[in-house]
């Protein structure tokens, strides 16, 4: 027999769980246990079962009385709100028709104070962090320093090398030596005169860059095949960061002094509104070329501290250095810097060689 039978046989026929409920005359006699005893106890127990019986009968009637299968049950639990649902809307008081017994309510009510929200973004990106070195420091002419820190949302605490050059009063020039590597104490060497000395160019073994590379106006390798590839420019004697998805290169451009690396952080002003998802979540060092409002160069290192690409692009929105445009170079263990100001702080150690460099010169 089917399940579904079964069941309805069992609903509609209470005796299938055992209870017979057909109506039968009810005829009470003594019990033979009580034959031998007095008639007082005989007319007591007669008694008791005549109020105890209909009783009885009174609860088999109710435990056997008809049921509905197809009642509608009584839900215990509150209906789930689903997702997206909106808020409730919240009227002034003021309308006789945004509460109940609105004919009651004075035609000028009461002075409420003014209640103000705030809504704070759970998913908020980088805070700045006052920092007690707020001025810059003067390296040489045209040439500063300052050191700047923000919190990244997973909560670390980032802290950020910045060099700002001013073109009027300093030039800028990439150094390169085919398939030779050298480290940042190397580079200061080869460098002398070098007021500031910072990693560049990504690369491949052996010590092959990445994208394009000029050097004094003669080029080495070929341009980024990405569009969320930038490239740090000097070109007629001017300064630029620049996108080359804005600005495509064309292979007959010709450059004083060039480095190209990827992604842009921000372009005109805004920060890139999403990055490649392979780089979107790792966490390094970084180094950075960023061109101001007023035209002038910064790079930007962080020393000790590993963040992604996100929260420093969203920094770099909100850090009050007014970027205008930002590329990333290479970093992680290629992130380096020299800074002639003497003692042992002048160096930001990399941990391995890197065959590109951009070198600050005061004129």
């Amino acid at each position: 027999m089917s399940i579904a039978r079964r069941r309805h046989q069992h609903e509609s026929n209470p005796s299938a769980f055992g209870l017979d409920c057909t109506l039968k005359p009810i005829r009470y006699s003594a019990p033979q246990g009580l034959c031998n005893i007095s008639p007082v106890l005989q007319r007591r127990a007669q008694h008791v079962g005549r109020t105890l019986i209909p009783a009885l009968l009174m609860l088999l009637l109710v435990g056997c009385s008809g049921i509905d299968p197809n009642a509608t049950p009584i839900s215990i639990f509150p209906t789930k709100i689903p997702a997206g649902t909106k808020l409730p809307t919240f009227v002034a008081l003021d309308s006789p028709s945004a509460t109940p017994n609105a004919g009651m309510q004075p035609t000028t009510p009461a002075v409420r104070p003014t209640v103000t929200f705030r809504f704070i973004n759970p998913t908020a990106g980088p805070t700045t962090i006052p920092t007690l070195d707020a001025n810059w420091s003067v390296l040489s002419n045209g040439v500063q320093y300052r050191r700047l820190g923000f919190r990244s949302s997973t909560g670390n605490d980032i802290s950020v090398l910045v060099v700002r050059i001013d073109p009027r009063a300093a030039d800028i020039k990439v150094r390169y030596e085919p398939s030779r590597a050298r480290m940042i104490q190397d580079w200061r060497l080869a460098l002398p005169g070098a007021v500031v000395i910072v990693n560049a160019s990504f690369y491949a073994p052996p010590s092959v860059p990445v994208g394009l590379v000029a050097v004094d106006g003669t080029l080495f390798g070929s341009s980024i095949p990405r569009q969320d590839g930038g490239m740090f420019q000097i070109k007629n004697g001017a300064f630029k960061v620049r996108s080359l998805y804005l600005e495509p290169y064309n292979n007959t451009e010709r450059f004083d002094q060039v480095v190209q690396g990827f992604p842009m952080l921000m372009v005109g002003g805004q920060v890139a509104p999403a990055f490649d998802p392979d780089l979107s979540s790792v966490t390094a060092r970084r180094t950075v070329i960023a061109q101001d409002t007023q035209g002038r160069i910064l790079f930007l290192v962080t020393p000790f501290s590993s963040v992604t690409l996100p929260d420093l692009a969203q920094w770099l929105g909100v850090s009050g250095l007014n970027i205008d445009s930002a590329v990333n170079m290479d970093g992680g263990g290629s992130t380096c810097m020299y800074l002639a100001t003497g003692g042992p702080s002048q160096f930001t150690q990399g941990l391995s060689p890197v065959p590109v460099v951009l070198a600050v010169y005061p004129r």
